[in-house]
């Protein structure tokens, strides 16, 4: 089945600013277990409605990551919704290929007027009263850029240093196979403002915490190669966290290790919780990894995408990995 074909984004951009410029209330969210991209788009789309005089309410169902709160505006995130929904309010969602990406918020959302509707995946469902999905760009933060731009709003410091985030954490530090020429354009643009860029890069990428680096020994003990070293495979158990007092933003990057190594075209890396089996993939040039992770009910890039598996792990890993060795086929 083909997808559906995208709503141009000129016409979109200009519905979400009649939007914003005509409503007052907004509540802007964004996926479960949000990253950089997730969080520093939405602050930076929250300093701009704030600009414009709009009241809005911040809600992430999973905490965002420690190592985000040099963000300003991140404190204003609650972790619970509002008793009611506003009179006449907006919903915002960021990086929420369905609008269960963003939790449990179906009661919530079924009082808001409109939903808007932002991502870059090419998994994204056009769910929204506004779907502003452009698969070209390397983040949601480069798309949130060129509304400030639409809207005639000049970006402001702080802002700045939220879409960088965004941007410089979902490129993989501009490594990945979406960064474009336009990518490195607006960081260029961004980076007038005159933020601590190099703050940013030691918070996230140099500093980590003592059970981060203790769960990254115990998968790399974990890691598996097969296929005639094409498919590696890492894993994490409940144990693991439990022994390490970790969770899950603990395990940020770990999945980039495996692709190290100089023979592998795709990896995995599995971490069990309570309930569910998450299963990370990675992969190289051609190998379309988001064809694995939405057999799954998951998604996200063609070479980085995700998805959670109701089952033990080692059905999880059998599963997932069988259909890992006919992708690679």
């Amino acid at each position: 089945m083909k997808s559906p074909k995208l709503p141009k984004i000129e016409k979109e951009f200009e519905n979400l600013k009649q939007i914003v410029l005509a409503a007052e209330n907004f509540f802007l969210a964004p996926h479960l277990n949000p990253d950089g991209d997730a969080i520093g788009s939405m602050l930076a789309f929250n300093s701009l409605l704030n600009r414009l005089g709009k009241k809005t309410i911040l809600f992430s169902q999973d905490p965002a990551p420690s190592n985000l709160y040099f963000l300003n505006g991140i404190k204003k995130i609650k972790n619970r919704l509002p008793k009611k929904t506003p009179k006449n309010c907006v919903a915002v969602l960021f990086e929420c290929s369905v609008p269960n990406r963003a939790g449990d918020i179906e009661g919530f959302l079924s009082g808001c007027s409109k939903i808007v509707n932002i991502d870059h995946h090419k998994t994204a469902q056009l769910y929204g009263d506004v779907n502003i999905i452009d698969h070209s760009s390397s983040s949601t933060a480069e798309i949130i850029y060129r509304f400030f731009y639409d809207i005639k709003l000049k970006i402001n410091k702080s802002e700045a240093a939220c879409l960088y985030t965004g941007i410089v954490t979902d490129t993989g530090r501009f490594h990945f196979p979406a960064t474009s020429s336009r990518t490195h354009q607006i960081t260029a643009l961004l980076m007038q403002e005159n933020f601590n860029f190099s703050r940013i890069n030691d918070i996230i990428y140099a500093t980590k915490p003592y059970p981060a680096l203790k769960l990254l020994g115990r998968a790399l003990e974990s890691l598996e190669v097969s296929e005639n070293g094409k498919l590696a495979k890492m894993s994490l158990r409940l144990s693991d966290f439990s022994e390490f007092s970790a969770v899950s933003e603990h395990t940020e990057n770990i999945i980039n290790y495996a692709m190290m190594i100089e023979t592998v075209k795709a990896c995995v890396l599995f971490k069990q919780d309570r309930e569910r089996i998450t299963a990370t993939f990675r992969s190289k040039g051609d190998i379309d990894v988001s064809k694995v992770a939405a057999l799954f009910g998951g998604g996200g890039h063609k070479n980085a995408s995700g998805c959670k598996i109701r089952a033990s792990l080692e059905q999880a890993e059998e599963r997932v990995m069988a259909r890992l060795r006919e992708l690679l086929k």
